[in-house]
Formats: C-alpha cells, sequence, structure tokens
C-alpha cells in the first residue's frame, strides 16, 4: 500500500464514536443492562490515569525498555447529570440508606418461573440500591452473576430464566424509596453498600449497534468521592457533575478496576 496524504479511508464513516452514551449501574450485559442513571447534559468524560515510573539503570541515558512499572491507577468517570432523583443524590453524597423516607419488604413472593421470563417486577420502586437479596427456592442469588437490578423501576433482570413451575418460587427483600416522612440524608462514614458494584458508560459506534453490540468502558467497585456541587441558576436548569471513582478489590489487588470492550 502507498503512502497516502491523510488518515481518511472507506472505513473511517464506520470507525467513529458517537455522542454522550448512557450510563448504568450494576450492568450485566445488553439483556440485563441494570439500572440506567437518567438524562445527562453537556456530555460524559472518561479518565484514565496509569502513572508509570521511569527506572534509569546507572548507564541508561534515557527510557530505557522493561524498565517501567505502574505506580498507580486512577479509573474516573465524570457524569453531567441533569436528571435528580432521591437515589441519585444518595450515590453522589457516599451513603446507603436514608435516616427517614424508606420502607423495608421482606420475603415478598415475587413469582414463580416458567423458564422462559427473565425479567420480574417488585411491588414497590424505586429500591435503595444493594438493599435487596433475591431468592429462589429459598437459595440466595448472586447479584452480577445470576441476576442484576433496574432499581428504579424495581425490576429483577435474571441472567437466564428461572425454570418452569413453583418449584422455582422467587421472593425478595429489600427496601424502597417510599417517601412516606419526605427524603431525608445525612453523613455517616463510607459503607461497603455505598460503592456501585460497576458503572457502565455504553457508547454509540457507528460501524455497530448500540443495543446490542455497543462499545463500553466499565468502572468497578464505583464510589462517588468527588463531593457535591448544586449549580443553581435563574432560569437554567440544574446540571451536577457526579464523579464516580473506580476501586481495586481487596481479594484482587493485581486487576486494575476498569476494562474497555470493543464491539465484535
Amino acid at each position: 500500500m502507498a503512502v497516502v496524504k491523510h488518515g481518511v479511508s472507506a472505513n473511517t464513516p464506520d470507525r467513529l464514536v458517537i455522542g454522550p452514551g448512557a450510563v448504568y449501574i450494576d450492568f450485566l450485559d445488553v439483556d440485563s443492562p441494570g439500572t440506567l442513571l437518567g438524562a445527562t447534559k453537556g456530555g460524559n468524560v472518561f479518565e484514565l490515569t496509569r502513572n508509570i515510573r521511569d527506572i534509569r539503570p546507572d548507564g541508561s541515558k534515557g527510557k530505557v525498555k522493561g524498565f517501567r512499572r505502574i505506580e498507580s491507577v486512577d479509573a474516573v468517570l465524570k457524569v453531567n447529570l441533569l436528571e435528580v432523583t432521591a437515589e441519585n443524590l444518595r450515590r453522589a453524597l457516599a451513603v446507603d440508606s436514608y435516616s427517614s423516607g424508606s420502607t423495608a419488604v421482606e420475603a415478598e413472593a415475587v413469582g414463580d418461573g416458567d423458564g422462559e421470563t427473565t425479567e420480574f417486577d417488585l411491588d414497590h420502586s424505586p429500591v435503595v440500591e444493594n438493599s435487596e437479596t433475591i431468592y429462589i427456592e429459598g437459595v440466595e442469588q448472586t447479584r452480577g452473576t445470576d441476576y442484576t437490578m433496574d432499581y428504579d423501576n424495581g425490576q429483577i433482570q435474571f441472567a437466564s430464566a428461572p425454570g418452569l413451575g413453583a418449584s422455582y418460587s422467587i421472593t425478595a427483600d429489600y427496601t424502597y424509596v417510599s417517601g412516606t416522612d419526605g427524603y431525608v440524608l445525612v453523613g455517616e462514614e463510607v459503607p461497603d453498600n455505598a460503592y456501585c458494584d460497576n458503572v457502565v458508560l455504553v457508547l454509540e459506534h457507528t460501524g455497530f449497534t448500540m443495543t446490542t453490540d455497543p462499545l463500553m468502558v466499565k468502572l468497578t467497585n464505583v464510589l462517588v468521592d468527588a463531593g457535591l456541587n448544586l449549580n443553581l441558576a435563574s432560569g437554567e436548569e440544574m446540571v451536577t457533575e457526579v464523579t464516580f471513582s473506580a476501586h481495586y478489590a481487596t481479594a484482587d489487588l493485581a486487576t486494575e478496576p476498569w476494562q474497555i470492550t470493543y464491539p465484535s
């Protein structure tokens, strides 16, 4: 192939990323995407900082191949959130509960499996994130493996359909945002349940179908740790920048807490 004067090719129109993308909480897959965070305004920004130590051995006159080591990794997703909900405020404050305005539910009979249905609705919503325990015939299910949640709409999304019949009865314990006495959030030490299992930015790539084969940026063990600023202006909609920060798992300090999935 001869040298060309620019980088544009016949493939270029199918290699573009367009728009701000959509942000999901506790994403499992495109069929069980978890909770849509909500509308944004002003776009979203993924920032990955990998500080790489430059070791200069005696005798070297510059950087030496093989003498580089990762010192630190920080992955953040900055979301310009237009949509304000009680749960979005709770996430932004890095707390896991309400001092008032929430109600606990125990042993709710959700339904029976039919071998085909993967989505089951709870009686109440929105559900407080990480408050649920889901059972099939009394056996506790694992979030992120067996199921995920659309917390906003109170929907369980199973990775595979529970089997047919009453022997696959589904029950749930959870807490929902009831607003009985108003929604009250107060500060506390950061609890484990304030972390999201993951936050995923789903992007539109012109060469692929976004709803079935998207480009995705995933952060794991995510906490909003940059504080909360409510920027209010006359005649303007409030847009709040929420910064989600990825964290290493305590059981695995080697695997970086982010990944990018390119469509196939």
